[in-house]
């Protein structure tokens, strides 16, 4: 949330203890990192959670990947990782 321009939705405000507040996304549109080293990502693909930490991947298998869909890419990303704009749709 917050990337590439786009205003951050919310910000997770520091627990005590905590080193850094996280922007975050419950809906609309965001820049979501994104690793496509395995497949490449299409507008319209489903994303899902990826083996790489803070960053989601297409979902090759929507109805395995039913419940941990964080949303859908508006942009693609053709190799490697890099910023997808998805539409985030918590389902």
């Amino acid at each position: 949330s917050g990337a590439n321009q786009l205003a951050a939705g919310m910000v997770l405000t520091n627990p005590a203890g905590a080193k850094d507040s996280m922007p975050i996304a419950l809906s609309g549109r965001v820049w979501v990192y994104c690793d496509a080293r395995k497949n490449p990502i299409a507008p319209g693909d489903l994303l899902t959670t990826s083996r790489f930490p803070g960053h989601a991947m297409k979902a090759v298998n929507p109805a395995r990947a039913q419940g941990a869909i964080i949303g859908k890419a508006m942009t693609g990303l053709k190799a490697g990782r890099g910023l997808v704009l998805a539409l985030v749709t918590l389902q």
